[in-house]
């Protein structure tokens, strides 16, 4: 995990030296952007290779005030999330570099430079938590600094309501994880991995559905979705790239790794995903389609975009539950290629979403019309983010809402529940492709 640390080092550093050298505010951001780029080339170097030669897991544990172990996994999840998280966080921030201009505001960019650092790190963090400890403190660590990340303009009224309502939304979240780990504690006396799958049935059920209302407000799941439309639009665009594109899906992370890890065998872990993802999908895109503050849209379709996800993976869940294997493969696959697409096409459009606001000097998309003339490379590349959000074919969108489409029609083979929930599966997706 050598590798690992030095990218975690050196996006640390960056950060910090973004604290150290705000007064001179030219070091402040290239030293900062260079080493946080620099951290992520690194880090994603490494979670690419793990996935492509197929490692053993690298496991660090490190005890630490005598009461707990600080331990960090590295397999093929967590590779895989590491990829989307790097890639993302450095191209988000070699875009910072021009967005955040104002050497006016030179305190205000360096705390916001050292908390995306802290961002970073944090959801690497969170997908390499090898137990409830460790997972607990990166997750409130992310919730934490994603906060001073979303009330950068804080002189604004409408920012600070929107922070508030998302730390509201992001402890109350953390309130039923915790619950969750507390009631897995009390089954296994453990705070380890290890132990989560032998517990009671019942047990998983009930351990199951409080981390997924947690993790679910995270992931903007609906109903838990409310913070979205408020926060998006109030943070930097570079940091609603990242939000929108890697850090909602630490949600989506959190519910699959604990589902990997419980081991159920009912098929309702399953329904209950694709019953979210139905409701997510289906009402994300209406509320969407009245929007006319482009970043608002945009976290809306966050929200449909994650209801496809939760289709995918609800569908795994279900072929898993029912031994249907071909559903099960097709599902997980398409919801976990779902989750790496939409962190490049919706971190995209949040990208090209900022620089639009930042020439027009407005988010109303009336007023929008013709910027492809005055602003061709914006135009072109977010022409490519919609047609990709849109999931028509040749772009990866498609490839991966097909994936999760054929997974569900291999559901028709099932029986009773299963059988209709693989039909509503398929019809929702029809809907929220035809809307």
């Amino acid at each position: 995990m050598n590798i690992f640390f030095l990218a975690i080092l050196l996006i640390g550093a960056g950060g910090v030296l973004a604290l150290a050298a705000f007064k001179r505010y030219s070091l402040m951001k290239t030293g900062a952007v260079l080493a946080i780029v620099g951290g992520c080339g690194l880090g994603g170097y490494d979670a690419v290779k793990r996935l492509l030669q197929h490692t053993e897991p690298a496991i660090y544990n490190h005890t630490w005030l005598q009461v707990s172990t600080f331990s960090l996994k590295i397999d093929t999840v967590s590779a895989f999330f590491l990829v989307s998280v790097f890639v993302v966080s450095a191209v988000a921030a070699l875009y910072s570099f021009q967005y955040l201009n104002d050497a006016k505001r030179a305190t205000a960019t360096a705390a916001n430079y050292f908390f995306y650092a802290l961002l970073i790190i944090s959801m690497a963090l969170v997908v390499c938590a090898n137990n409830l400890v460790t997972f607990a403190l990166a997750w409130e660590l992310m919730s934490i600094s994603s906060f001073f990340l979303v009330i950068y303009d804080v002189q604004k009224k409408a920012t600070r309501d929107a922070g508030y309502i998302y730390f509201i939304f992001t402890q109350a979240g953390a309130l039923f994880i915790f619950a969750g780990f507390g009631f897995l504690y009390s089954n296994t006396g453990s705070v380890g991995f290890e132990a989560l799958a032998s517990i009671p049935e019942s047990a998983k059920f009930m351990a199951f559905i409080l981390i997924l209302i947690g993790c679910g407000s995270k992931a903007g799941i609906m109903p838990l979705h409310i913070w979205l439309p408020y926060a998006h639009p109030a943070a930097p665009s570079h940091v609603s790239a990242v939000m929108s594109g890697v850090m909602i899906k630490m949600g989506i992370y959190g519910i699959v790794r604990f589902y990997l890890l419980l081991e159920p065998t009912s098929a309702l872990f399953g329904q209950i995903v694709i019953a979210l993802g139905i409701i997510s999908g289906i009402l994300g895109v209406v509320y969407a389609i009245g929007k006319h503050d482009i970043k608002r849209l945009l976290a809306y379709h966050s929200v449909e975009n994650i209801g496809i996800i939760l289709l995918g993976l609800g569908i795994g869940m279900l072929g898993t539950a029912t031994g249907n294997k071909a559903m099960a493969a097709f599902g997980f696959a398409g919801g976990l290629l779902h989750v790496f697409n939409h962190s490049l096409f919706k971190s995209l459009l949040f990208m090209g979403a900022g620089a639009v606001i930042q020439q027009t000097g407005t988010a109303k998309i009336d007023q929008l019309g013709g910027l492809i003339k005055k602003m061709p490379v914006t135009g072109r590349t977010f022409l490519v983010g919609s047609i990709s959000i849109s999931g028509l074919p040749p772009f990866n969108g498609f490839i991966s809402e097909f994936l999760i489409y054929y997974g569900a029609f291999q559901g028709l083979q099932l029986q009773g529940a299963s059988f209709l929930f693989s039909i509503l599966a398929i019809i929702s997706l029809a809907v929220i492709g035809g809307l």
